[in-house]
């Protein structure tokens, strides 16, 4: 945990301070010069299927089985690991204010703050709390699947030239911090 808030504080340092990182603009214009119409296809279904509302319904759905289990405290650390991320997105971005990459006319542009990444801090979060709900059972075999679609999202956010890559892994950073600071609170709590 104690990482990644290390590296978000980092990131979010260099980009106040200066504006971004060197390694953002050739970063972003390699993924544009090496752009093809499948990975257009792809980098856009990845976008549209890790966008906020889509990550919301998961969230939810997960957090209503746990409901429907009756795994009481389960599902107040979810809501609190996955609804908390999701709300930092929201607090991060106007307190930053980091403005989207403009390099290229995006395929798919978008028009909002760009620090950090809500797609990858969104779709991080869930795929953290999933794994850690999972830990020690049956699905934890398929549950490494969702860090590999959060990786896969960031990707497409880069691809597309909406997020610089210090956005998508200040999403990553920051989601993964919360969720286990989460955690983390609700075990202690648990204990006494």
């Amino acid at each position: 945990m104690l990482f990644s808030v290390g590296i978000f504080g980092w990131l979010a340092w260099a980009v106040v301070r200066t504006g971004g990182l060197p390694w953002d603009v050739p970063i972003l214009e390699f993924w544009h010069h090496h752009a093809t119409p499948a990975l257009d296809k792809a980098a856009v279904f990845l976008t549209i299927v890790g966008n906020t509302w889509p990550m919301v319904g998961l969230g939810a759905l997960v957090w209503l089985g746990l409901l429907w289990r009756r795994q009481w405290r389960a599902a107040g650390v979810w809501f609190a690991a996955v609804g908390g991320s999701m709300l930092l997105t929201q607090i991060i971005k106007p307190l930053v204010a980091r403005p989207r990459p403009a390099l290229w006319a995006s395929i798919r542009p978008e028009h909002t703050l760009s620090f950090p990444s809500g797609h990858a801090m969104d779709t991080a979060a869930i795929a953290t709390a999933l794994v850690l709900l999972c830990w020690g059972g049956r699905a934890r075999g398929w549950a490494w699947l969702l860090p590999l679609f959060s990786l896969a999202v960031g990707w497409a956010r880069v691809y597309l030239g909406v997020h610089n890559p210090s956005d998508v892994l200040a999403g990553w950073a920051a989601a993964v911090a919360w969720v286990v600071l989460v955690h983390l609170v609700a075990r202690g709590i648990r204990r006494t």
